[in-house]
């Protein structure tokens, strides 16, 4: 029975491009409590995750939701670790472009927590959080996620490794600390930010996640 249903959501999917955004985010999240159940025959994880980031390069938000619904639901994601992380973090990513926010911060928090567990960086999910909490300007949850990761930018290093991620997270971090009457202390993230940009680093596509850019129209 759930092996039938699911097949047909992912036919669904597969045919339907024109689909808006709330019905595909609602398709998505019916899909998603099946994990562990009978999966249809189909691509190999790999290629749902190599079709999710071309999605994601092309800005296709809604394709990047769809590949990577099925990657959680697939049987070889790993139970634990940085992939099994880094899915549901690009699932929560995905659902916040589609303005679905608490599916985001769901599938965002999960992804935190699965990081920790395994001892791996939290950064990406505090990143994300934030940055969703900011576009909903619940900039009092911003501010909580934002003020863990100076200490995360410096231990790992994270100006050299992804620059434009981190001068965005300290404007954001500004932002919200401005919003909740703090502007003394937006000074030094806004600081920092700007000492990024500065330096000139070219963006890399689908590295900023734009939340709210894809909510359906009324």
């Amino acid at each position: 029975m759930v092996t039938v249903a699911n097949r047909l959501a992912v036919s669904w999917i597969r045919q339907m491009r024109c689909i808006n955004s709330v019905a595909l985010a609602c398709l998505l999240i019916l899909m998603l409590p099946f994990a562990g159940e009978a999966w249809p025959a189909g691509l190999e994880l790999d290629e749902y995750l190599q079709r999710a980031a071309a999605a994601k390069t092309r800005g296709d938000w809604e394709s990047v939701a769809s590949q990577v619904a099925q990657a959680i639901n697939h049987p070889d994601l790993p139970k634990a670790g940085a992939i099994r992380s880094d899915v549901h973090l690009e699932y929560g990513r995905a659902m916040g472009v589609l303005c679905q926010y608490d599916e985001a911060e769901k599938y965002l928090l999960l992804a935190r927590d699965i990081a920790a567990k395994a001892g791996l960086s939290t950064f990406p999910a505090l990143v994300e959080l934030g940055a969703s909490s900011t576009v909903q300007k619940k900039f009092a949850a911003a501010v909580g996620y934002f003020s863990q990761l100076p200490a995360m930018i410096e231990r790992e290093s994270r100006i050299r490794t992804a620059p434009l991620l981190v001068a965005d997270a300290y404007e954001k971090f500004a932002n919200a600390l401005v919003a909740t009457g703090k502007p003394d202390e937006a000074e030094l993230p806004r600081r920092e930010a700007g000492k990024i940009r500065e330096a000139g680093v070219k963006a890399t596509p689908g590295l900023i996640t734009p939340y709210g850019a894809m909510c359906p129209k009324s």
